[in-house]
């Protein structure tokens, strides 16, 4: 609002202070309300961010509630935790075992020779990686089928030491590489990452300088123990060029050996996570040769404290609501969100949950009332400890299925793996209609053993779940019996690179004088095919170029309800829509009963996400009242336009009057001056005397 500088000069009268007393009472009133109005919605924006903050606390408490893994909460103790570690996961079974070491598991570690220098060039070339094992009955390598052979190029500005280590350890392979200076000269060392014997390293090369059998370039690092049996080695040479390992064994593998309350166990690794369900046991360096107990246990401190803060955090709501919403008769005054509807429609929907029964799933604990969990005259809820307590004891599951997303079932074949959140809490009745098969082929009958491989015997091809192998060629050999055969295909079929790339296997049987393959895959994308043998092995081994038969996907139902099959996973429809179940063994016909629970955690988890997301009612709620604050902005700058308008009206209009006055003040002057004058005025009367 601009400034009057200069008013009242022609009449003397106070037209500013005139003015700003109008302006100001004209604007007053208006400003009145508009600041109490501002005053009353930045209280219920403040108000909501409170309820928001309540509101998420709570959701935040639901987190322990909501995922079943935190209900199967297994402690592992042991008697020597230097020694053995252990960790439990879902489906660990309580119980104590006594574990005698006997060995750990070592993984292979070679050395090059010495080099005076990790700086200059040694060679370049290409560099065959695989893990695996020599068999001892053939001295034959026979590849890992879990570890892919890695091909690794040295280029000529790679070529030291230092580069080819650094190319190694880039190159993602099954091994890492290092450059140490013994005190003699720098040697490249070689450790596999895996242990066990079954990952013992083997290196070939295919050396830039054309010579693969020699000490110079890349031949220097070739490391082959099949080549290491012969008969007929008189001096160093000789063994040196019958013996491609030009690398030195620093650490040779072993397999961890242990017993299990007695049964003896062996493990590639020192980490063993298949031999107790649920349980990985890590034996440490110093556990060789001790007797470790570990005693498992299931722990149920965790659910009863995110039980009790469930609790805690939903009474905190309902004080806070209470006083955002209601009214002090004492002050007379209500809380900032008192007439607010969608508060109270939040706080009921989150009660009707509570409310929730669960008698579909639990026949004992269907409700929270039945663990302990009641609620008050004044809308809060307590905990009977002791009753929980109890509960937790006896009917677990069941205490798991009345907050989580839980499922389980009644057949230990039948593992329970998903739900979605179309699926309806209900117990299913499963009925299998049809297992699950595996796509397998078979060879002709084969004649009788032994049988002789020549080295021209040739190679054949095979397609696995729709993926063809390269040429796969067996070594000359005499097989004396089928089980021996049946491992070598098995060996050289599964090391396939082409094979393991795409995750395609089998498992290759000798059974009624036939080689059987079968895909490890079930289901209707599971097959088995050979697309090409040569001659030798369709006479001696029945290799024909022929199909298999194709796996079938499981079928079957959910309470009658027809669920789609996909391998040995059935996925229900209707009711038990988005429910996954894996048949891994049994019989077709009833398989029992599949449980599932949308507990109380996770729907209130669910529901307060939906009121806190960014588009849910809180957040709409908050920006209304910002969006009215702003509207009360808008209306403050309309009111200051209106009274700057008025003051330069009143401005003009006293303005006006004021010049008016100083004219009118002249002239009275002016008249009095010549009234003065006129004869017989009383002072021209005085002069004459």
């Amino acid at each position: 609002m601009p400034t009057i500088s200069s008013t009242g000069i022609g009449s003397g009268l106070d037209v500013s202070g005139l003015v700003e007393k109008l302006v100001a009472a004209e604007g007053e009133p208006v400003r009145i309300r508009l600041d109490r109005k501002e005053a009353e919605l930045q209280a219920g924006l403040s108000a909501m961010g409170t309820f928001k903050g309540v509101v998420s606390e709570f959701q935040t408490s639901l987190e322990g509630l909501r995922n079943p893994d935190a209900f199967e909460s297994i402690s592992v103790t042991s008697s020597e935790e230097d020694k053995v570690e252990a960790t439990a996961s879902r489906g660990a079974q309580e119980g104590t075992y006594e574990l005698d070491i006997i060995q750990l598991a070592q993984a292979h570690k070679l050395a090059s020779q010495i080099f005076e220098s990790d700086r200059l060039p040694v060679g370049s070339g290409t560099l065959s990686i695989q893990l695996g094992k020599v068999e001892a009955d053939t001295n034959q390598f026979v590849m890992n089928p879990d570890v892919p052979a890695k091909t690794i190029t040295i280029s000529e500005d790679k070529g030291s030491l230092r580069g080819i280590a650094e190319t190694i350890n880039k190159s993602e392979a099954s091994i890492r590489a290092s450059v140490v200076n013994d005190g003699n000269g720098f040697r490249l060392i070689l450790s596999s990452t895996m242990a066990g014997d079954d990952n013992q390293i083997r290196i070939t090369v295919n050396d830039n300088d054309r010579n693969d059998s020699d000490l110079n370039g890349l031949s220097a690092f070739t490391y082959d123990k099949t080549s290491n049996t012969f008969d007929e080695i008189n001096t160093a040479e000789q063994a040196r060029q019958r013996n491609s390992s030009n690398m030195e064994e620093l650490v040779a593998t072993q397999d961890a050996k242990l017993r299990i309350d007695g049964l003896q166990v062996t493990s590639s690794s020192n980490e063993i996570d298949k031999v107790i369900d649920g349980l990985t046991i890590n034996l440490k360096p110093e556990a060789e040769g001790n007797t470790v107990r570990l005693n498992v246990a299931l722990s149920t401190d965790g659910i009863t404290r995110s039980i009790n803060d469930f609790v805690a955090k939903y009474n905190e709501m309902i004080f806070t609501v209470g006083a955002l919403t209601g009214y002090d008769p004492e002050t007379k005054t209500a809380g900032p969100l008192s007439g607010d509807a969608s508060i109270r429609g939040v706080v009921s929907q989150i009660r009707r949950t509570l409310g929730n029964n669960f008698g579909q799933v639990n026949p004992v604990l269907d409700s929270l009332s039945s663990v302990g969990v009641d609620t008050e005259r004044d809308g809060t809820l307590t905990v009977d400890s002791s009753k929980l307590q109890r509960a937790i004891e006896t009917n677990f599951q069941q205490v798991a299925q009345l907050f989580s997303i839980a499922g389980s079932s009644s057949d230990p074949a039948v593992k329970y793996l998903q739900a979605s959140d179309e699926t309806n809490t209900n117990t299913y009745e499963l009925f299998v209609s049809k297992m699950a098969s595996q796509g397998a082929y078979g060879s002709r009958h084969l004649e009788g053993f032994p049988l002789i491989l020549n080295s021209d015997a040739g190679s054949f091809r095979i397609k696995i779940d729709g993926h063809e192998s390269q040429a796969i060629t067996l070594p000359a050999k005499d097989y004396s019996n089928g089980n021996i055969l049946a491992r070598d295909l098995q060996n050289l079929i599964n090391s396939d690179a082409s094979l393991q790339n795409n995750d395609a296997s089998v498992e290759v049987y000798f059974k009624g004088d036939r080689l059987l393959m079968v895909s490890r895959r079930y289901g209707s994308g599971s097959s088995v095919e050979l697309t090409q043998a040569d001659n030798q092995l369709k006479q001696v081994l029945g290799l024909q170029v022929t199909k298999g038969v194709k796996g079938e996907d499981i079928a079957g139902s959910f309470s009658g309800d027809t669920a789609i099959g996909t391998g040995q996973i059935l996925t229900g429809q209707r009711d038990a829509k988005g429910l996954q179940v894996e048949v891994t063994d049994g019989e077709e016909g009833d398989r029992g009963q599949v449980f599932f629970s949308y507990g109380i955690g996770a729907r209130l988890h669910d529901l307060t996400e939906r009121f806190l997301k960014q588009d849910g009612i809180i957040s709409v709620r908050s920006e209304g009242y910002s969006d009215r604050i702003n509207d009360i902005a808008k209306e403050r700058e309309k009111l200051a336009q209106k009274l700057e308008q008025s003051e330069q009206r009143y401005l003009k209009k006293f303005t006006n009057l004021d010049a008016t006055l100083g004219k009118m003040r002249s002239t009275g002057d002016y008249l009095q001056k010549q009234l003065a004058s006129l004869p017989g005025a009383a002072g021209n009367q005085g002069n004459k005397n």
